[in-house]
């Protein structure tokens, strides 16, 4: 990652306010108990207004974006700590693959983001020294699909440059005694997932997919493999995707090396995916441990813009059958953890708040005003969403103005009392404030 000057970090950053939203699972703390598989799996979400200017995307402000993500999703401080945390039994020969998606030059994984979770790993201390970046593996199915994305391949022995280069490197190849029974179909993984990587982050992008309905982490691993195109692209790549996916968990290594999730939503697309250039600019990171949530969640970001343009809701059900048995790679129930404007102040220490979205009064019995702020003009949807993630109501749809608006809301009486959080989608940008109803 290039070097950026105090002046340039604060010209991104700005004196951004740290803004945490959880939204609360279907079970309680009194619930833990209860086995894991049924508890809901936490999802980070981070967005930030100056992660982008146009179509270029500031560095400074990811790498933020990247760092308070995995302290929020593992509860650590010390952003090195953090991501050692995901990686058990990780020594100073440890390798670490982040398998991108570069299938698509014109939306692919950036190279930008992936900079950022890089140079975020660098800083965990791994037998006494920061952790070496050539230990990192950046990869995909080709070299020319890397470096038609902008990816640099590597050349050389630098410790302290991240190796980047494609499945059909010479000397890597796919795996022909690892065999994985896909729905029927054999595949022999890539040998950097299965012989070369320790660990494994899947880093990918936010689309739809005109087969699959959406392209998120679970079907990146599509490219993982020697012969994608014979897999299953009907019915939604389902049972294909969760096939896959549950054959890297459980044949490669029991223990499971895949152990963060990442979706790079700086840009998306909505609808015509999955090749063609970004069609929508959320400014998000999503992060989570789980990838069924994780995915999820990156439906829910595209049906948020989806629903500015009056088009239906997807639903894609290789998301749902992965979480099923014979599967069971994740859970659908979502605990969000919302980080809106991540940034510092003068003083280089996290300032806390999370910009103007207020309710008053609080609890709400009847009728109460919603005060937001809208930082760029455009399409703005204001809905009220029980804790099952269902639209109760939508209290604004329309086009606003930047500054600050007001929303007068009429709770009723049919409206049961309880916890329930209220969603604004500005122009993609995702909110949300957590709001008691009582009656």
């Amino acid at each position: 990652m290039k070097e950026v000057s105090r002046r340039d970090f604060l010209k991104y950053v700005g004196v951004g306010a740290l803004g945490l939203v959880v939204k609360p699972g279907l079970l309680s703390a009194l619930d833990q108990r209860l086995p894991p598989a049924l508890l809901a799996s936490d999802v980070v979400q981070c967005f930030h207004e100056g992660s982008t200017t146009g179509s270029t995307i500031n560095e400074p402000v990811v790498q933020v974006m990247v760092d308070a993500s995995i302290k929020a999703l593992t509860g650590l401080n010390d952003v090195g700590e953090a991501w050692k945390s995901l990686f058990p039994g990780i020594t100073e020969t440890s390798v670490i693959g982040i398998k991108v998606n570069c299938i698509n030059s014109q939306l692919a994984t950036h190279p930008a983001v992936v900079r950022c979770i890089c140079s975020s790993l660098a800083q965990m201390d791994v037998g006494g020294s920061s952790f070496k970046k050539n230990n990192l593996i950046v990869w995909d199915r080709t070299n020319s699909e890397l470096t038609n994305s902008g990816y640099t391949k590597y050349t050389g022995s630098d410790p302290d440059t991240v190796r980047c280069f494609g499945t059909n490197e010479s000397g890597v190849g796919y795996d022909n005694d690892v065999t994985f029974n896909v729905y029927g179909s054999t595949q022999h993984p890539s040998k950097i997932l299965s012989q070369m990587a320790d660990f494994l982050i899947d880093a990918a992008v936010l689309k739809t997919h005109s087969q699959g309905v959406v392209t998120l982490n679970m079907k990146n691993h599509y490219g993982s493999v020697n012969s994608p195109g014979s897999l299953q692209h009907s019915s939604g790549c389902s049972p294909a995707v969760p096939s896959l996916n549950q054959q890297i968990r459980d044949v490669i290594t029991p223990n499971n090396i895949q152990k963060l999730f990442f979706i790079d939503g700086l840009f998306g697309l909505y609808s015509g995916g999955p090749g063609g250039p970004p069609n929508f600019n959320p400014k998000v990171l999503l992060m989570s441990r789980d990838p069924v949530a994780c995915d999820k969640q990156g439906q829910n970001v595209i049906n948020a813009e989806r629903a500015l343009h009056s088009l239906p809701a997807l639903d894609a059900p290789m998301i749902t059958t992965a979480a099923e048995p014979p599967y069971s790679l994740g859970s659908l129930d979502i605990n969000l953890i919302e980080l809106n404007n991540v940034g510092v102040g003068e003083s280089g220490r996290p300032v806390s708040g999370d910009g103007l979205f207020a309710v008053s009064p609080q609890p709400v019995r009847d009728r109460a005003t919603v005060t937001f702020g809208v930082s760029r003009p455009g399409p703005v949807s204001l809905e009220l969403v029980d804790p099952l993630g269902r639209t109760r109501a939508r209290l604004f749809a329309g086009t606003l103005s930047r500054g600050r608006h007001s929303v007068n809301w009429h709770a009723g009486r049919r409206l049961a009392g309880g916890t329930y959080l209220l969603r604004l989608n500005n122009a993609g940008a995702i909110k949300v404030r957590k709001v008691q109803v009582v009656n």
